[in-house]
Order: C-alpha cells, then sequence, then structure tokens
C-alpha cells in the first residue's frame, strides 16, 4: 500500500513539474502560431509521456527507499545522545521513540512537503542485530555512515 501511496504521489508531483515547465516554456517563447501550449507537441505524444509518467512513478519508489542494514554491537539505545546529535545537526527531529526503534522527521515541514513529499520519516529500528534504517535511499545511508562513525569511534576509546 505504501509503494501505490507513493507512486501516486510522485505521479502528482511529476506531472505539476511538467506542466509549469511546460507554461514557462510556452509564455517564454514566440507562440504567434500556436493556440494553447498543447500545441507544442506532436499530435498522440501525450500518451507517450503520460506512459512514460505513469512508469516512472511506478518504479522510481521501489529505487529511491531502502532499508540498510547497520551491524553494531550492543544496544543502540546506549548511543543515544550521539544518535540524536547526528540528526538534529541534520535538521531532524525524534518524533517516536519506543525500546527498539527511533523514528525521525526533518523540523521544517515546508521542506519535507516541497522536496520529499513528505516521505521524509527516517526509521531505526535496533531489536535485533543488524539494526535496519529504511527511509530515502540517500537519507538512510547517510544516517548508517554517521551512526557506523559514531559506533567506530566509541570503539578506539
Amino acid at each position: 500500500m505504501k509503494h501505490l501511496i507513493r507512486s501516486v504521489k510522485y505521479f502528482i508531483y511529476i506531472a505539476i513539474i511538467f506542466c509549469i515547465l511546460v507554461a514557462i516554456i510556452y509564455y517564454l517563447s514566440d507562440h504567434s502560431n500556436t493556440n494553447s501550449p498543447l500545441d507544442l507537441f506532436k499530435e498522440g505524444s501525450w500518451w507517450k509521456m503520460l506512459l512514460f509518467f505513469v512508469a516512472f512513478s511506478a518504479v522510481y519508489p521501489l529505487v529511491g527507499y531502502q532499508k540498510k542494514e547497520l551491524y553494531h554491537n550492543g544496544n543502540l539505545k546506549d548511543y543515544r545522545q550521539q544518535i540524536l546529535e547526528l540528526f538534529e545537526n541534520a535538521r531532524y527531529q525524534l518524533v517516536d521513540e519506543g525500546n527498539d526503534y527511533f523514528k525521525f522527521r526533518l523540523k521544517n515541514r515546508v521542506t519535507a512537503v516541497l522536496t520529499k513529499m513528505s516521505e521524509d520519516e527516517i526509521t531505526i529500528d535496533f531489536s535485533e542485530n543488524p539494526a535496519i534504517i529504511s527511509g530515502l535511499r540517500k537519507d538512510a545511508l547517510r544516517f548508517a555512515r554517521g551512526i557506523d562513525y559514531i559506533l567506530s569511534v566509541e570503539k578506539e576509546q
């Protein structure tokens, strides 16, 4: 279900950006021989573009979201303060915490909606070893490296 919701969000997001770009191109160019922005495209090309948007919207959530494994010794709850600092430096805030998980979201909701379509949640599930960090691929990998660094610094001391 989550994949379907993400796909619909991406389709709407892509369609809005596409319409804005077409309007900008239409109104900034010489359009004396065209009546509408639709005249910028060849006959029948709308179906091809729609098919491309649907395909991209269906595939991107599969590629753009990830669950990253993070091997650790002990309990990540012991490193709670360092992990909170890592996320606060990235402008994330702790929104939910349990005995074996943390959930973080961006502090600025406007940024979360405009840049990540409210799909900004990062979940760290440390109920087992390895811990699982899930969220947007870029963010999950970034925070996994950050937590791995925290754990390696602690080992050295």
